[in-house]
This record gives structure tokens, C-alpha cells and sequence, in this order.
């Protein structure tokens, strides 16, 4: 019983240096990778600039003083698109359902607010939703366009299409009229 118990074990161990005599004798290139050559330098310079510009899409007609939980009957479109690589994955979903660099979705645009109801469901089947942080501050005394942080859903249930994301929504104040106009999706 003693001798077959060697004798497997010493069979054993002569198939594991068989087994690392093959892995050793696996040939080596004559290079080694050299990750700081041109091609590969390239390579991830382009992965690093995935999903780091942004899509941009037009509200119009452009929606003034929203209140919350409104509904407002829009056209979305895009105004600018870059290269599908460089947007997120959920902004190149956004940007095909909307039609490509050039399309367009007439929607409901609405104007979520946390624990507060809508003023009822929209005529359209597309909806934009837009859930902002409750109570942001603008600066009245800054002309140009400010960036308000947001959730975006899109959802259409003829087409069974659901997306949510964060965005930034565009708007200009007008502190002297009181106005501030809604007018653009950055995703």
C-alpha cells in the first residue's frame, strides 16, 4: 500500500515538472511591449476623452418661469453633436433617439418637483422630464447662460424608449424682468 502511494506520488509530481518544463519553454518575443510608443500613446489619449464632451439639445420654444410640475409642449432638437465616441453612453442613447446629429422630438416638457403632483399628463406621448436640486441659486447679476444640475427621463411609451441621466439645463436670467428662460439640455 506504501509502494502505491509513492508511486502515485512521485507520478504526480513528475506530470507538475513536466507540466512547468512546457511552461517554461513557451518562447518570448524578441520585444517587449512598449507601451509609450507613438500608436499606443494614441490609443490612450482616446480612451481617456470618452464621454468627455457633451451633447447639446435646444428647448424651444424656449420655456420661461416654469413652474413646478408644469407641463409645456416643446420641440427638442440638437444644437450640437459631437463625435457619438466622446458622449456617455446614455447621451449617445439620447442623442439616437432623438435622431441623430441633425433630429428633433416634439415632447412634453416637464418640470418635476419633489413631493409635489403635476398639472396633469401632456398631450404628447414623449416626455422629457426634468428633476432639478430644490431651491438653486442663480446669479441674478450674471448675464450669459448658467447651468442648473438636473435628472433628465425620457420616456415614450410607443416606442417602449426609457432613459434617465444627469444633465445640466441651461438658463438665462433676467433679474430686472424677472425672468428666467429655460433653454437648453447639456448631456
Amino acid at each position: 500500500m506504501a509502494t502505491t502511494t509513492a508511486i502515485t506520488i512521485t507520478a504526480f509530481l513528475a506530470l507538475i515538472l513536466v507540466g512547468m518544463i512546457n511552461a517554461l519553454a513557451v518562447p518570448r518575443p524578441d520585444k517587449s511591449l512598449e507601451i509609450h510608443k507613438l500608436g499606443a500613446q494614441d490609443l490612450v489619449k482616446r480612451n481617456i476623452t470618452v464621454g468627455t464632451q457633451q451633447l447639446d439639445l435646444n428647448i424651444d420654444p424656449d420655456i420661461v418661469n416654469p413652474n413646478c410640475g408644469g407641463v409645456y409642449l416643446a420641440n427638442i432638437n440638437v444644437q450640437f453633436a459631437p463625435d457619438p465616441f466622446y458622449l456617455t453612453a446614455a447621451c449617445n442613447k439620447v442623442l439616437s433617439y432623438i435622431g441623430g446629429p441633425k433630429g428633433n422630438k416634439d415632447v412634453d416638457v416637464v418640470f418635476a418637483c419633489l413631493a409635489q403632483p403635476t398639472s396633469g399628463s401632456g398631450d404628447r406621448d414623449i416626455k422629457v422630464i426634468l428633476n432639478t436640486q430644490a431651491n438653486f441659486v442663480l446669479d441674478g447679476s450674471q448675464s450669459g447662460t448658467q447651468n442648473i444640475p438636473a435628472n433628465m427621463e425620457i420616456t415614450s411609451e410607443n416606442d417602449n424608449f426609457f432613459l434617465s441621466t444627469s444633465v445640466d439645463i441651461g438658463v438665462k436670467v433676467n433679474s430686472g424682468a424677472g425672468k428666467v428662460t429655460f433653454q437648453y439640455i447639456y448631456c
